[in-house]
Order: C-alpha cells, then structure tokens, then sequence
C-alpha cells in the first residue's frame, strides 16, 4: 500500500481536510458533546473541551509524524460537522477500517454516505487498499444504512465486541468493501 497521508478531498457538498487547532469549538459543540451521536460508541472522545482539544492536538501531530495516519475533519461551508478516519491498518491483507461521526443536526442528509464513500474512494485509489471495513453497534440501524449506501456489504455479526462505558458487552455489524479496482 502507498500512504500519501491525510490529503484534503473535496466532495459535492463537503470538504474533508485535517484539522485545525481552531477547529475546537466545532469539534466540542457540533458533534463531541452530542449525546445522540455518543449513544453507541464504547467512549466519549471529546465530551469535554479539554478531551477535544487533546483530540485536535494527537490529530496535529500525528499529520507531521505518521505518514499513515488518516484523520479528517469533515466540514460543510468551512463548519467542522464530524470526523472521519482509517484505521487499523494491516499490510499484510492490504485492509483499513473506517469510523465515522457526523453530528446529529446533519444527519439524514447524506453527509456521512457522502464522506464514507470519499473515504473509501481514497483508500483504494490513492493508498491501493485491497478491503475497507467498518463496523456498527447493532442497534445503530442508521450507519449500517450508511456502510451499504457507500458499497458495504454485510459480513456478519461479531458477539460481544465492544465493551461499553457502563462495562457491559454489544454486538457489532461488520461490512466491508473489495477494492474491485485492483488487478
């Protein structure tokens, strides 16, 4: 795989770049405090402004340090209205995961669809990735609509993979995408 790191992809409606440290009230108040978008994720990165401003920070460094990290702040008229990012990435399969958040007041839009799509299309055209993952907490119907809009089909259901805030345990969705681009 190449790794040309976190470039700036511009979308119909959206633009996808890295973040700024002035991005910070956007990160907190857009999506990092949204208890809606919090709901099934195993942790609540930025629910205070110190936890965002150190999001913001790992992000900055990790652009001039880590040539494969990939990080994007996902704007609407220059607005931060969630992140996107690749993840866990294997060498030896050639595969990425990808997460996403989108604040509650864009969804149902198709901004995530349109991002995660973004996303994908950067994986494999620029870092050649062979398979693109993701995976949803069961009850999260929303983005498991989102991973099949943007080409994802369902795998399977892992069993108690993801250990929750409150200790217990929920099941996951996974889906995935073939790079059909690649020889």
């Amino acid at each position: 795989m190449n790794h040309p790191g976190t470039a700036e992809i511009r979308t119909e409606r959206l633009v996808l770049r890295q973040f700024r440290e002035n991005d910070l009230d956007d990160v907190y108040e857009n999506y990092g405090s949204d208890p809606l978008v919090n709901r099934w994720i195993s942790f609540a990165p930025y629910a205070d402004r110190e936890s965002a401003a150190r999001f913001l920070q790992m992000h900055i460094e990790n652009y001039q340090n880590d040539p494969d990290f990939y990080g994007w702040a996902v704007t609407l008229d220059d607005t931060v209205i969630g992140s996107i990012g690749l993840f866990h990435i294997d060498e030896d399969s050639d595969s990425m995961e990808i997460g996403y958040s989108i604040g509650s007041r864009w969804w149902s839009k198709g901004y995530a669809t349109e991002a995660v799509s973004a996303i994908i299309n950067y994986a494999f055209e620029k870092i050649e990735a062979h398979r693109v993952y993701a995976t949803h907490h069961i009850e999260n119907t929303a983005s498991g609509r989102v991973m099949e809009k943007s080409g994802m089909s369902f795998e399977g259901i892992m069993k108690d993979a993801q250990k929750n805030r409150d200790g217990s345990f929920s099941d996951l969705k996974l889906y995935a995408v073939i790079n059909d681009r690649k020889g």
